[in-house]
């Protein structure tokens, strides 16, 4: 327990503070990583001290990105803060533990725990600020059941936006701009997706008010990338880049690696569309580099473990409890005796209660197993996207694709692609050309946009194309390429 304890820090609020913010200090939010290097030196001076401290590393490395310690030092200051009974500490971590979890991939298999009890004693406590806080949750909840690409639920944003302004009405009750902002926030971003650009504007001019109230820089950085993600799905991408550009030179010390990576994708899709390929290439080996080094796949085991080890640790303290009990009711067998009825009644319940948690411990051991072959899994397609994002570096940075025959087949010089038989013969500017045995379809996916299927047994890099007739196509070299009757440039 010592060595724990010399990981903590030592300047703290007082024994028994009851509000979570309290143990927080303005060098924890501002400079996580140079406060975790402060850690080891630190020695807490009571038990609150130590459970408020591990609360401290927790926000540390949620800050930077590191959900997986995060989740490990949450978990333990709960459980530190439930051991000296301090209640709202307790109840408030179970909030900061859902955030941790709810930001993960498949977040729908690990369930509400957490955020139900927070909202549990938000009632139980009619505080107004942790009502708001725990509806803006579930809205996110039900914003995220929405399918973007066929749009066919449209009725689920209504679910969430209803959930949005119950949390706005208990928000507007308070003094709590943080909560204010993020409501107006997700309700200027559930505009967005209905395409109701002019209100989602709104939200979000309204939800900077709050902002820039707090100083939080963060929260700007957010605002500025959904107002540019606004312009982004009206089509206007220019204006869009402009507040992407906005964001990124905020200077944001926490969440900055995942916040970073999103944006860059977004200005890479956006200059896309602008058809501006240096700035694209520029923002995609910036948002490439950046997804290498966060390795979500492997924070999502971490988070996986740690939750199950979690509810595991709960179920065998409800077990042991059932045993002491047991243990009690042999040690007194003779006084229950006399009231044989009651003694049937309580063993009967007793062993009904004991196969429930059997049962209950089963089926953990079985998700536990199914876990580490979902883990097995995630890791052969990371495999696979590793080998993906080789071929995707070889376009990027080399110019060439590989063939099977190890040719190097570079893109620039590349005019067309033509089938014949179970061979590809490609064709290049200076006059060579190359045979390799493959299918046309194959290549086409390790190719770039700017080559295209123009005929069943054509691919031609547009970029040579000098005109479209009906039936065919001329190239700069002036020959002519067949196509389908359904081609489009």
């Amino acid at each position: 327990m010592k060595k724990l304890l010399i990981l903590l820090l030592l300047a703290g609020p007082a024994l028994y503070a009851q509000k979570l913010d309290a143990w927080l200090t303005r060098e924890a939010e501002e400079d996580p990583q140079g406060y975790l290097l402060k850690a080891a030196k630190k020695i807490p001076a009571t038990p609150a001290e130590a459970a408020g401290n591990f609360f401290v590393l927790g926000k540390c490395y949620h800050n930077l990105n590191r959900e997986d310690l995060a989740l490990k030092y949450y978990l333990l200051s709960k459980a530190e803060f439930e051991k000296l009974r301090l209640q709202e500490p307790a109840k408030d971590l179970a909030l900061e533990i859902h955030r941790v979890i709810s930001s993960q991939e498949h977040y729908e298999k690990y369930g509400t725990t957490f955020l139900d009890e927070y909202y549990a004693y938000a009632k139980k406590t009619g505080s107004k600020d942790r009502l708001a806080y725990a509806l803006n949750e579930y809205g996110k909840n039900a914003y995220s059941l929405f399918d973007f690409e066929k749009r066919s639920n449209m009725a689920v944003l209504d679910s969430a936006k209803a959930i949005f302004v119950k949390g706005m009405n208990y928000a507007n009750q308070t003094d709590d701009n943080v909560a204010k902002a993020k409501l107006y926030s997700n309700l200027g971003a559930l505009e967005g997706t209905r395409k109701n650009f002019s209100a989602a504007r709104k939200h979000l001019d309204e939800a900077r008010l709050f902002i820039l109230g707090s100083g939080d820089t963060y929260d700007l950085f957010a605002n500025y990338f959904n107002y540019g993600n606004n312009y982004f799905l009206e089509g206007n991408f220019r204006e869009a880049i402009t507040w992407f550009r906005s964001a990124e030179i905020i200077q944001i010390p926490k969440y900055k690696a995942k916040a970073t990576r999103v944006l860059y994708k977004k200005m890479m899709e956006a200059y896309d569309a602008l058809n501006d390929q240096a700035e694209r290439r520029k923002y995609q080996e910036m948002y490439l580099e950046l997804d290498l080094k966060i390795k979500d796949e492997e924070q999502n085991i971490a988070i996986h473990d740690i939750n199950v080890k979690y509810q595991v640790a709960q179920k065998d303290k409800q077990i042991s409890a059932l045993e002491k009990f047991k243990g009690r009711f042999y040690k007194n067998r003779i006084i229950f005796g006399i009231l044989l009825f009651l003694v049937f009644l309580l063993a009967l319940y007793s062993f009904v209660r004991w196969k429930k948690l059997d049962y209950s411990k089963k089926k953990l051991e079985a998700e536990k197993q199914e876990i580490q072959a979902e883990k097995e899994e995630i890791e052969e397609i990371h495999s696979k996207t590793v080998e993906e994002l080789e071929k995707v570096k070889n376009i990027v940075t080399e110019g060439f694709i590989l063939l099977k025959d190890k040719t190097k087949l570079y893109l620039n010089d590349l005019m067309y692609i033509k089938s014949e038989d179970h061979y590809l013969h490609a064709f290049s500017t200076d006059g060579t050309s190359h045979f390799v045995r493959g299918k046309l379809t194959q290549i086409l996916s390790e190719l770039p946009p700017n080559f295209v299927k123009c005929h069943r047994s054509y691919i031609v890099n547009a970029n040579y194309i000098q005109s479209v007739q009906q039936g065919f196509l001329t190239l700069k070299n002036k020959e002519d390429i067949p196509t389908s009757r359904s081609f489009k440039l």
